[in-house]
């Protein structure tokens, strides 16, 4: 949220999201309450974007208890364990909102943004006003780790997946490695589109064995460069949904924002041909046979 004076706010509504849906569909205010300085499971279960019907707070109980408590002005409840409680209204005003540095560690652009007004703060005593570094790793690590388990059940879907990691270096969120068990053909490419699938802001993903540590960005451009050819395991989707962090993406006020996904398939064939693909491992060295004590 942008303060724009002691009661009002700019907010970002991201299109089709829940509120944004919400807000879309009154002609009035829509009552709002905003938590902050929440305990650490209601924070991921919000950074979460779980099917529709789904409450975060469910969610978030599901992690840990987290009783709940109603507002004074609004019918809502809020987790009672937050620092701080904004009571108020969304409205259907808008103003600028924006710029602000965001996840990619870049400037978003401006959009022109409902206005939210407050009317009621509660607290506890000597409130922690709890504030994200934009772009640091608090912020990276909340977007980013709810989405490897997304990512992993969609691939899992079609082949078997041993693990994700959506790299910090990505943003935490456009750039991911998944580690498959080949047992087919195709394998790395249905990996890859089903990693699209699992996290719809995904860009660029890549499809390793589970010889290569996906945690280790040198082993997985080892991969890259010993298992990987363009012209065979490349995959280019163009004109996909993307992300409106990303500021190289198309975008055009008022419609979702476009970019071109890439795939890249660096596991290794299956069957005798694997076996020039295979990591060469020295074994342990007896430093007693040469005399030498330790």
């Amino acid at each position: 949220m942008m303060v724009l004076d002691e009661t009002r706010f700019a907010a970002r509504l991201v299109e089709g999201r829940g509120t944004h849906t919400a807000w879309g569909k009154v002609t009035g205010d829509l009552p709002v309450a905003i938590a902050i300085g929440c305990p650490i499971q209601v924070l991921l279960a919000a950074a979460m974007s779980p099917p529709k019907g789904v409450d975060e707070l469910s969610i978030a109980h599901a992690l840990a208890p987290t009783p709940l408590v109603h507002c004074q002005t609004v019918d809502l409840e809020v987790p009672a364990e937050a620092e701080l409680i904004f009571e108020g209204r969304i409205t259907h005003t808008l103003t600028e909102e924006g710029p602000f540095p965001d996840l990619t560690g870049t400037m978003d652009i401006v959009r022109r943004q409902p206005v939210v007004i407050i009317d009621r703060i509660t607290h506890r005593r000597d409130p922690i006003f709890h504030a994200l570094l934009p772009g640091g790793m608090e912020h990276k690590n909340l977007m980013g780790m709810p989405r490897e388990p997304t990512i992993f059940a969609a691939v899992n879907e079609v082949c078997r997946c041993t693990g994700v990691h959506v790299t910090p270096g990505g943003t935490s969120w456009l750039h991911a490695v998944v580690q498959i068990e080949k047992q087919h053909r195709e394998d790395g490419r249905r990996a890859i589109w089903a990693a699209f699938r699992g996290h719809s802001s995904l860009k660029h993903v890549v499809v390793v064995d589970t010889d290569v540590d996906l945690y280790d960005p040198a082993d997985v451009e080892w991969a890259i460069a010993t298992r990987f050819q363009a012209d065979r395991d490349l995959v280019v989707l163009t004109d996909q949904p993307g992300s409106s962090l990303d500021p190289s993406a198309t975008q055009t006020p008022g419609q979702k924002t476009r970019t071109t996904k890439m795939g890249l398939d660096a596991t290794a064939p299956l069957g005798k041909a694997r076996q020039g693909y295979e990591k060469v491992r020295y074994g342990s060295v007896d430093l007693g046979q040469y005399g030498i004590k330790r």
